[in-house]
């Protein structure tokens, strides 16, 4: 009976345990309890002002009352790209290792490291069209959910994905590894597991090219030309000394982010590219039309780096 009482202590514990690396959470996203407030923050069961029960009607709007830069419920600020410690007191995830005024990771949606985004992904809820969106490159299409907001990317429910990121976007399966879940997260610095690049794909799968010598294969041209691989190890080395890792050495002073750090030192999308937005300066040869192919001083392809640091850092040419 006893050996029994203990097999069953440790499976409920694993159990639990499971439970809980099982899905990504953060303030009233996810985890809740039977006896949880946080449905009220969000919601109204009769007098509703928006769809799916929403206080307000445009979920852009509701997520900025926490997340915006005069939010009060998340410390969070996506407009402003920063990380302001202490306007939530009662949740301190993140707080240990992100620190105050940091750049968030995902770049921001009006301004970044305090300068106006040159470009961002438009989640207003006033555009459906998506570069690569089951078409070629270059070309668009609409998505699959309508006009893009917050949630066409991330779950307020909590998800078994990294930073809430839904388990289906534009009606693609999505698979993003969890990494520095609850009261470690870490906002202002890569923490990226396996699966990094899905996200991205799932609205641009035309963009997703994974295969060596994608740049010089004739076959790519018919679906919108040469195309830069993406997913892969970084192991380049031009001719001569091989080049320094991007992310842990550099070039002048700038580095760019891999996932699985010191082990697959993989290149995703978000190497290059900012989530939510970025403030890069397009100047000379980079300010030279507009997109597909192109950037301009008012649109700079959501790239981390000023003009085209994005290939000199890992190129090192």
């Amino acid at each position: 009976m006893k050996k029994i009482l203990i097999v069953l202590a440790v499976a409920l514990v694993s159990a639990l345990t499971l439970t809980t690396m099982a899905s990504a959470n953060g303030g009233p996203h996810g985890g809740f309890t039977p006896t949880t407030d946080a449905c009220a923050g969000c919601h109204r069961t009769h007098t509703a002002n928006g769809p799916k029960l929403l206080i307000i009607n445009n979920t852009y709007t509701l997520c900025m009352t926490c997340h915006g830069n005069t939010g009060t419920g998340a410390d969070s600020n996506v407009i402003d790209g920063i990380w302001l410690e202490g306007r939530n007191p009662t949740d301190t995830t993140g707080d240990a290792n992100t620190a105050i005024n940091a750049p968030l990771l995902g770049g921001g949606f009006a301004f970044y490291k305090t300068i106006a985004t040159t470009s961002n992904h438009a989640v207003q809820e006033t555009t459906a069209a998506a570069w690569g969106n089951g078409v070629n490159r270059g070309v668009t299409a609409n998505l699959a959910g309508g006009n893009m907001n917050c949630a066409s990317c991330h779950d307020p429910h909590g998800s078994t994905n990294y930073r809430t990121i839904n388990v289906t976007v534009n009606g693609v399966a999505v698979n993003v590894a969890q990494v520095d879940e609850g009261a470690a997260k870490d906002y202002d610095t890569e923490q990226w597991g396996a699966g990094q690049s899905a996200l991205c794909a799932a609205c641009h799968s035309a963009y997703h090219q994974t295969a060596a010598g994608s740049g010089s294969d004739l076959g790519m041209v018919a679906t919108g030309g040469y195309t830069h691989r993406v997913d892969m190890s970084y192991t380049y080395a031009g001719p001569g000394v091989p080049n320094q890792n991007p992310e842990t050495v550099g070039l002048g002073g700038l580095t760019l982010p891999l996932a699985q750090t010191g082990t697959v030192n993989a290149v995703v999308c978000q190497t290059c590219h900012l989530p939510h937005g970025s403030s890069a300066a397009m100047t000379g040869h980079a300010n030279s039309g507009v997109l597909p192919g192109n950037t301009s001083a008012t649109d700079s392809a959501l790239l981390r780096l000023d003009n085209r640091a994005t290939c000199e850092v890992c190129h090192q040419k």
